[in-house]
């Protein structure tokens, strides 16, 4: 990935300079902004990903020293260039103290130093993760949390929530397996990790964390406490699948004041375990809910199926929407496998972080009823593929016939004409057989003929014409009908899923 690059400096002359240098053609590096001081770089920070930052020294108000010191605190992870028209120690003593990589004088910065001092910074980023990043800033946050040290966020002006978490411990793993168990848990968590919200996952040993997020975005507290609640359902769930173990977790209120949330925290930690714990375990599909579902399409029973979707989604209590998810997931993993056993393909599984905008605003009735819909969907796949293999001989040719003539002008009588019977008689037996009348099947067909015309690009008037329907309004209601979805945005969530792949 490209390192992201901040030039700060109130001189519009050298942001110039710098901005128009040949080194952001090559690929390496991307210009990602321009600030004009301390207050406008700190600001730019909050919302984006930024690797970098080159800045003056000597700016009016807020100078460089003042915004080395901000960034050291607030974004450890992020290296500095300090440049200057001046070489004066005392500057450089300061800024070197709070982190900088390198102090270059603007009469001595080439694009060719430039260049090098990046790629060295490009190389020692490279060895070091995230997580890494973020050992230092750990620690002073666990020192103040519990042991009466220095508040590090004193010149961070976030908005904070905390999750409280508390791990169930497998007794049969070693001291060492747990401690990298403990770690690793909280990679997971700080992967959580975006544009304008930050998380410290602080390990509370033996079995405790206390997630921090930290906001940098003026939005609503129903909107943050959203932002909480799905980035520790996708935590959740991954240490459900690599680590088999069970977590709860507490989302705690926000609150006005740094010393306010320490005080809080603290007086949670000291609490009995089992008294502290204010949220329940996650609901998600258990065992017998998960065999009871598989059974029901094995028998290929659709009601029992449709009916035990419903009742894991009533299992979800209204006022909790972010478990929607989970229980979303586990479902479309559940049915994921089927489609593969039975390779049976679907147009449309939301995946990841999909999820949330497919969950999103929909009731636990609609959700319900969309997933149920899913299962029905691939049950009738499945029937249809079992039914053809045992097709008479009279139904067989009917559908050859119309796989091998669906693009031109088909009726019930040619069909009939074709096999060799009359057409009543095709018709009833078409019908019982595959439970479909013969224009019915002979749309699907014509269907999933359009959606392969639609993956190669071939123009929408062309592919009405192609796969045999003799008016642009009809063939529209038919895919609409068949696939739940218009032509144009069956092609936006391909085009989705492609972007998504080459990513």
């Amino acid at each position: 990935m490209s390192l992201s690059v901040l030039i700060v400096d109130d001189e519009k002359v050298f942001r110039n300079y710098i901005s128009q240098m040949e080194l952001w053609q090559k690929g390496s590096f991307i210009l990602a902004g321009e600030a004009r001081g301390t207050e406008e770089a700190m600001k730019f920070l909050a919302r984006n990903r930024t690797d970098v930052v080159i800045f003056d020294v000597s700016m009016p108000g807020k100078n460089g020293v003042v915004l080395s010191d901000m960034i050291e605190k607030k974004y450890p992870g992020i290296a500095m260039i300090a440049v200057s028209s001046y070489d004066d120690y005392d500057y450089v003593r300061e800024i070197l103290k709070n982190g900088a990589h390198d102090y270059i004088l603007k009469s001595r910065l080439s694009e060719e130093l430039l260049e090098r001092t990046l790629h060295i910074i490009e190389e020692k980023k490279s060895r070091i993760s995230p997580w890494e990043e973020k050992q230092e800033l750990r620690s002073m946050v666990y020192e103040w949390l519990l042991l009466s040290g220095i508040n590090p966020f004193n010149s961070d002006n976030s908005r904070k929530m905390v999750t409280l978490i508390w791990v169930t411990m497998l007794k049969n793993y070693s001291e060492i397996a747990q401690s990298a168990m403990m770690e690793g848990i909280g990679r997971i968590f700080e992967n959580g990790t975006e544009n304008g919200m930050d998380v410290l996952a602080i390990h509370v040993p033996p079995n405790r964390f206390v997630i921090i997020n930290r906001f940098y975005e003026d939005v609503s507290e129903a909107r943050l406490r959203e932002k909480v609640e799905n980035s520790q359902m996708i935590a959740q769930d991954s240490i459900r699948r690599i680590y088999s173990i069970q977590i709860d977790m507490q989302i705690c209120p926000p609150f006005f004041s740094d010393n306010a949330l320490r005080l809080f925290v603290q007086h949670k930690l000291e609490e009995e375990k089992e008294t502290s714990r204010k949220m329940t375990a996650p609901l998600a599909m258990t065992i017998e809910q998960q065999n009871r579902l598989l059974s029901a399409v094995n028998r290929m029973d659709p009601d029992a199926a449709e009916n035990m979707v419903k009742e894991i989604y009533e299992q979800i209590p209204t006022e909790k929407e972010a478990l929607f998810v989970i229980v979303t997931k586990e479902l479309l993993d559940l049915l994921e496998r089927i489609t593969l056993e039975h390779k049976i393909s679907l147009d449309f599984i939301p995946k990841n972080f999909e999820l949330f905008e497919y969950t999103r605003a929909k009731s636990k009735t609609v959700l319900s009823a969309n997933i149920a819909g899913l299962y029905l969907n691939v049950l009738r796949e499945i029937r249809g593929e079992n039914k053809q293999e045992s097709f008479s001989e009279a139904v067989s040719k009917a559908v050859s016939y119309l796989q091998e003539h669906y693009n031109e002008s088909v009726s019930l009588s040619s069909c009939a004409v074709s096999v060799g019977v009359n057409s009543s008689y095709l018709s009833r037996i078409f019908h019982e057989e595959t439970g479909s009348t013969l224009t019915e099947y002979l749309n699907r067909i014509r269907v999933e003929k359009a959606k392969e015309l639609l993956y190669e690009k071939h123009h929408l008037k062309e592919v009405v014409s192609l796969c045999g329907f003799k008016r642009y309004s009809y063939f529209l209601k038919i895919f609409k009908e068949y696939t739940d979805m218009t032509p144009k945005e069956f092609l936006s969530r391909h085009q989705e899923i492609l972007e998504r792949g080459s990513d």
